[in-house]
């Protein structure tokens, strides 16, 4: 019972399988595959002539068999052939008519539902044509056979090789079977002169059936060779055997061979049109030829590249018009490549040493793929007009793809750009002896090269760079540089080239960055200004050791911690509407620059107009103390500074070091947001004016540090503005002769002193009273005070206020004592109207000479001394 129910539900299924798949509308994708495959005897069959069909090649891997039906789709007119045997795997067909006949095999097996189709094309030729194959050893002419243009006169059957001279009448038409070739063999020669009513044609024997013969294969180097009023189309089946490396072509002419080409015409054909061997392969003369549909048009090495003329004509090549491969010029060889006909392209597909003259002729196109280099060791001139331009760009800016660049290794007076763009540059550094960089046009130590009115754009690394152990700019004038990595990069020296003229517009990292360099002793020249707020960009340090010049309106970026070091001089002169600026080149990054040192006391180091910011990154090495500062003067340095401004630096604005940095003219300068405005020795206190201003510096206004005022110093300590004070970091000894203006204000550091051994007047008015106090009294800090041991009958205090001293005993002959004002017993000073208040000691202490300091005719007020005061 159990078997028989098995039994039932086995044939349920099989059925409910069988009604699923007898539902499906589909017929089930058969197994097998059929692949159909047709060969034809003769390749090129007469009129006449009974040409063999075979469909046995096809392929049957499962080998289910299959019964073959050939038809003819397509006959000539008036033709009334049929295919015989129409059903057989191997048939036959007569054709009647020249011309092309289409025949289809379809192979199929019925019983699989497989089938396959293939189709060609069957070209019969007019009788009256002549085979030609094997070697042509003595001299040959071929005749036109048929005059009719249309028909054939020579079949090439097998490779020809030319041994003797060959002669090919106009009017000829020759067809070459599939990669058939005539090779022109060493003592060949080819004369195959057409005219142009009776073109000479080479060309395939089955051009519907898309075969290709192999070509025009010039080895020989007779000057006689030639192919004029001459068609070549549709050879370049398989690659030639060149000295070089192998490419297919046309016509290809071999290390050693030569060829005249004039007025003839390349079509349809793979690999290029013309090939030149690199080895040495000539055109001997090359003129008014037409080059169309070929996958590309010409290749050519350097110096053959000469004889590319301005009225050849190239279009629709798939890839390059004329390309030039990896070569060289020879050192002897002066060569032109001119301008291509209707801004036609020339494609250069690998590096080019010129070791002679490279003239490059105005109007003049260059494609270069990706990381090609031009080497110029002899002279490279590439001037073009205003009208024709000469190009150098990518030969494929689609793929984004960039060729090197540029690269000079000459100093030939000749080199230069004019009128020339150059674009997507730069893909690979260049060697240089210097650092290695990328760039449009680099020139190497001890080259030089000129540009005028010349355009880089979009370029990798630099536009123009000359390295930095001296790279040269012959001249440079109304250039532009858009969207370049960085516009030109050069040497200090070489900076005084760039021209006001030229155009810097949207390059990324700089527009003339100055690398670290030396600016010679023996140069006297001027950076000047850049058209459109364009900058210079300093990007190491540099030592001016000659006497340089930025003209007004330049501004100069600098780089974390870079640093100007001036052993000769440096004049910087702006005007009220044209300042010069020199600030970091990364204000959003708050990255500072290091700042100018002044080593050198020239009378022309002087800054004019111009405007300090974001300096002060690190200190300067001084000859004392190192310090930050945007202009720092060492011992025996000397500056002028008028008209500037100088803002958000690190530390100091200007700063004089205190063994005797040296500040010439000061006067209506600017110092805002600066840790310190500016910190001088005593000496040179005497150079501020009372015109410049001072605002939101956060630690002083002016720095006083600790030194000594020279005894044949006689200075005035001017009144800063704006309510601007001094402040007073180490002791002062004053040898010489002070005058403090009314008005003026001082704030002295915690038991900071003023030693007066010379003479020091310090007379205010009622309404503009002098200042003398702590820098901290929030902090209840007390500087010490002034101590007089000078018997100067000018040491004087009228209306001053001397606050916040006596932190600490003053030196004494015999016991010591702090006080705001210490007269030792050899010293004599006058306080008058004054008010002398807040010591930790004394108000006035004096074993000296002094006038009735606390009577009533002197009109001094003590308050908050804590010992009051003393007179012995």
């Amino acid at each position: 019972m159990k078997v028989k129910q098995l039994v039932g539900m086995l044939t349920c299924l099989v059925m409910l399988v069988f009604a699923i798949s007898c539902g499906d509308d589909e017929p089930a994708p058969s197994k097998f595959k059929l692949e159909a495959d047709i060969d034809f005897s003769p390749e090129n069959p007469a009129v006449n002539e009974e040409i063999t069909l075979d469909a046995s090649g096809s392929v049957d891997a499962d080998a289910i068999g299959f019964t073959a039906e050939w038809t003819l789709l397509s006959q000539p007119g008036g033709s009334t052939t049929k295919i015989t045997n129409a059903g057989a795997i191997i048939a036959s067909l007569i054709p009647d008519v020249e011309g092309d006949y289409e025949v289809q095999l379809k192979i199929s097996n019925a019983d699989e539902g497989v089938s396959d189709t293939k189709t060609v094309t069957i070209n019969a030729l007019a009788p009256g044509y002549v085979e030609l194959s094997g070697f042509i050893d003595s001299d040959m002419t071929l005749e036109n056979i048929n005059l009719d243009p249309a028909l054939i006169d020579y079949l090439v059957t097998g490779d020809v090789s030319v041994l003797a001279v060959l002669t090919v009448e106009p009017g000829v038409v020759i067809h070459f079977q599939e990669d058939k070739m005539m090779k022109i063999e060493q003592g060949g020669t080819l004369l195959a002169a057409g005219t142009e009513a009776d073109s000479i044609i080479f060309t395939t024997a089955n051009e519907e059936a898309d075969l290709f013969w192999k070509g025009l294969y010039i080895q020989s180097a007779s000057a006689q060779n030639i192919l004029k009023y001459a068609e070549v189309s549709y050879a370049g089946n398989t690659a030639m055997d060149f000295n070089g490396a192998d490419y297919k072509a046309g016509v290809g002419v071999n290390g050693g061979g030569n060829i005249k080409i004039e007025n003839s015409r390349f079509a349809s054909n793979k690999g290029y049109g013309v090939y030149l061997d690199d080895d040495g392969g000539k055109l001997n003369t090359f003129k008014d030829n037409l080059f169309i549909d070929n996958e590309n048009g010409m290749a050519v090495w350097a110096e053959t590249a000469a004889s590319v003329d301005n009225t050849t004509t190239f279009t629709n090549s798939t890839n390059a018009y004329v390309e030039i491969f990896s070569s060289s010029i020879a050192e002897a060889t002066e060569i032109t490549w001119k301008a291509l006909s209707d801004d036609a392209r020339y494609t250069v597909s690998g590096d080019i040493d010129v070791n002679g003259v490279l003239t490059i002729a105005p109007g003049a196109k260059f494609g270069l793929d990706e990381d090609v280099m031009i080497r110029v060791d002899g002279a490279f001139i590439a001037a073009g007009t205003a009208e024709s331009p000469i190009e150098f760009t990518t030969s494929d800016a689609a793929s984004a793809l960039r060729w090197k660049g540029i690269y000079v290794n000459s100093a030939d007076g000749r080199n230069i750009l004019n009128h020339v763009t150059l674009s997507y540059a730069g893909n690979s550094v260049m060697n240089f002896s210097g650092e290695d960089f990328s760039a449009g046009v680099g020139i190497e130590l001890g080259a030089k090269m000129a540009f005028k009115n010349s355009t880089f754009s979009n370029n990798k690394g630099y536009g123009v760079y000359a390295d930095d152990a001296g790279g040269q700019i012959g001249a440079f004038e109304s250039n532009t540089f858009l969207l370049n990595d960085r516009a030109v990069g050069l040497p200090a020296d070489q900076a005084e080239m760039i021209d006001g003229a030229s155009v810097f517009t949207d390059n990324t990292n700089a527009d003339v960055e100055i690398f670290e360099s030396d600016f010679s002793e023996s140069k006297t020249s001027t950076w000047k200004k850049l058209s459109g707020g364009a900058a210079y960009r300093l990007s190491g340090d540099m030592d001016v050791n000659g006497k340089l010049t930025i003209a007004a309106g330049a501004i100069v970026n600098f780089d974390e911690n870079a640093l100007v070091r001036v052993f000769g001089s440096l004049t910087a002169v702006g005007t009220a509407t044209d300042r010069i600026v020199f600030t970091t080149s990364n204000p959003g990054g708050e990255l500072y620059w290091k700042g100018i040192y002044i080593s050198s006391a020239s009378s022309l180091n002087n800054f004019d107009f111009t405007d300090f910011s974001f300096a002060g990154n690190s200190p300067i090495d001084f000859s004392g103390a190192d310090f930050a500062a945007a202009i720092g003067v060492d011992i025996t340095g000397k500056v002028s500074v008028t008209n500037s401004t100088f803002t958000n630096n690190k530390d100091y604005g200007i700063y004089a070091d205190e063994s005797g940095g040296q500040i010439g003219s000061f006067g209506t300068n600017s110092f805002s947001d600066n840790k310190r405005g500016v910190g001088i020795p005593a000496d040179e206190l005497d150079a501020m004016d009372g015109a410049s201003t001072f605002t939101n510096n956060s630690f002083a206004d002016v720095e006083v540090f600790g030194s000594d005022l020279a005894q044949d110093k006689v200075v005035t300590w001017k009144s800063l503005a704006t309510g601007a004070s001094y402040r007073i970091t180490g002791n002062i000894r004053v040898y010489g002769a002070v005058t403090v203006e009314a008005g003026a204000s001082f704030k002295i550091d915690e038991d900071v002193q003023i030693l007066v051994d010379g003479a020091f007047t310090a007379k205010g008015t009622s309404t503009n009273m002098i200042t003398f106090t702590s820098s901290n009294i929030d902090g209840g800090l007390h500087w010490k005070g002034f101590y007089f041991s000078s018997t100067d009958a000018s040491n004087e205090f009228d209306f001053c206020n001397v606050a916040y001293g006596g932190n600490s005993p003053h030196d004494f002959n015999g016991a010591d004592f702090p006080a705001n004002i210490a007269v030792n017993s050899d010293g004599k000073v006058t306080v008058t109207n004054s008010t002398i208040s807040n010591s930790s000691g004394y108000g006035i202490y004096s074993k000296g000479v002094t006038n009735d300091f606390a009577g009533a005719a002197a009109s001094n007020t003590f308050t908050g001394n804590a010992n009051g005061n003393n007179q012995e």
